[in-house]
């Protein structure tokens, strides 16, 4: 009978996880070898806007495709708790911003269990933020 109970209790811990995961869309991309495969998590705002979860280098891409001017984040909102943050444009993708942050494994655990995110760009002197509900 134990064995039983400790089969479920693995099998519902699992199912847990999951839904920790399956608040953020997910996408998968292959290598250019085929070799292997990641995966990605992303939600996409009203605004179009699109805000991807890179858990491998530990970073948030910002795209927004209708704006290819110069930006930069230097904050974010998790739940409401500011976070200040660093941003990058990527030089071959202007519409794709890379935003890091110190304790990078700390911030990522906040992140999968988000339900709203607020990105506060700045497009040189024009503020702007973008809002994504995780649900």
């Amino acid at each position: 009978m134990s064995l039983y109970i400790r089969i479920v209790v693995g099998l519902l811990c699992m199912a847990m996880g999951h839904l920790v995961y399956a608040k953020w869309d997910e996408e998968r991309d292959v290598t250019t070898n085929g070799k292997e495969e990641f995966i990605y998590y992303y939600k996409t705002n009203e605004q179009g806007h699109k805000l991807v979860l890179d858990k491998y280098i530990k970073r948030l891409i910002f795209i927004q495709k209708d704006r290819l001017l110069k930006r930069t984040i230097n904050q974010i909102k998790i739940d409401g708790v500011d976070l200040e943050v660093m941003s990058d444009t990527f030089s071959h993708y202007p519409e794709q911003t890379a935003i890091t942050f110190e304790n990078k494994d700390e911030v990522l655990k906040k992140l999968f269990l988000a339900k709203k995110v607020e990105v506060y760009v700045r497009y040189g002197r024009e503020p702007g933020v973008s809002i994504f509900q995780i649900k």
